[in-house]
């Protein structure tokens, strides 16, 4: 007899086509048939014993960090769905099926199913890839996070105007091609904040409306939006930056931990569903948005029981220098994991601007919608 696990996904294998209606644009995008029905496959649990371990972006093999740029890549390519695979996906982050995806608890489990959604599309390109996660507190305690490796050509590409260097060079969006102002507003996160975060006890106390500022992930990770800028600073269009998914994993893998330290006192993360979530769309019986699954689905073990883990965040190796990473260094003084340092930012030329970049779209904005919502 099927567990109750193996029913709920049974469930997904039909997707209400109401849940991808929006705008104009975006219904024919939804309404499209090879776009549910390419979706609808995204949904699958992998056999027993297969799990997925997702690694910080530095320590991947080369290899390994080339066959995730390269599935992303072939995702972008594909254009049996329109306008492309890539593309498609990231519509799902601010389609009506993200309604309730921020400023409540549904916020952490709707983005772990998206990533997994992200994850399972890629493996259909390159078997076995998975999405590391970006430990951005690393590059924070840098004397300069904008010279970070991270923004080299070998990771992300260059963090200042149009990427025109990288995996991701000329990147395009529906809102132009991918830009970025890394460190021009707010912070990376700290390891004070993490701390913060996994020294509480209950889901309330890490997320909207009831959790304090210094330890709320979601308002933590607004913070990495904005400092990265441009696309990634809005709503509407942060998953079309490829940044986007490995910063969300790594929130996830925070969560995560935080869910581990509940069981080892003896509290079970599954059912701790905050009783004041703020927005209807919060609910825990509310419709997540996502296939057939309830805001209350997202706090189940079965996502790292059956389809994937973290692995541990970067350590100090004894007795060498790294953190066993040719990108990352060991400063023994503070026993943390650095990256690597460009001689300079990795930059392209700007021209200056009297507006900001998304301003040319506003006329795409209809009375009483709000589509352009920075993180605040």
């Amino acid at each position: 007899m099927p567990s109750l696990y193996h029913v709920l996904f049974l469930l997904l294998a039909v997707f209400p086509l109401c849940h991808f209606q929006t705008s104009t644009r975006a219904r024919s995008l939804a309404l499209n048939p090879e776009f549910v029905r390419w979706i609808n496959t995204l949904f699958y649990l992998p056999p027993e014993g297969q799990l997925r371990y997702r690694k910080e972006y530095r320590l991947l093999t080369d290899q390994e960090r080339g066959d995730f740029h390269r599935a992303l890549l072939m995702l972008k390519e594909d254009r049996s769905v329109q306008p492309n695979k890539y593309d498609a996906l990231a519509s799902l982050h601010h389609l009506n099926t993200a309604n309730g995806a921020h400023g409540g608890p549904n916020f952490l489990g709707w983005h772990r199913v998206y990533i997994v959604l992200v994850e399972n599309a890629c493996r259909e390109k390159v078997p076995n890839v998975t999405i590391p996660y970006w430990d951005n507190t690393l590059d924070q305690d840098l004397a300069d996070a904008t010279r970070s490796i991270t923004w080299s050509p070998l990771f992300l590409g260059n963090g200042n105007g149009v990427v025109e260097n990288g995996p991701f060079r000329n990147w395009g969006t529906p809102y132009g091609l991918l830009r970025r102002n890394i460190g021009s507003e707010r912070t990376l996160m700290t390891s004070t904040n993490i701390n913060n975060v996994l020294r509480r006890r209950w889901l309330w106390q890490i997320t909207h409306p009831s959790g304090q500022d210094n330890s709320n992930l979601e308002l933590l990770h607004n913070n990495v939006h904005v400092w990265i800028g441009e696309q990634m600073s809005r709503i509407e269009s942060s998953s079309y930056d490829p940044a986007f998914f490995v910063h969300h994993a790594y929130v996830d893998c925070i969560w995560e931990e935080f869910r581990n330290r509940q069981r080892r006192m003896g509290i079970n993360p599954a059912r701790d569903f905050p009783r004041i979530v703020g927005e209807n769309e919060q609910l825990p019986l509310v419709p997540m948005g996502l296939g057939r699954l309830l805001v209350i689905d997202g706090i189940n073990d079965i996502f790292t029981r059956r389809i994937y883990r973290c692995q541990a965040r970067p350590r100090c190796v004894p007795n060498t220098n790294n953190c066993g990473s040719p990108y990352l260094r060991c400063d023994w003084s503070t026993r943390r994991c650095l990256p690597l340092i460009m001689s300079r930012p990795s930059v392209s030329f700007v021209q200056p601007a009297q507006q900001p970049w998304w301003s040319r779209f506003n006329s795409r904005q209809t009375a009483g919608q709000n589509s352009f919502n920075i993180f605040g």
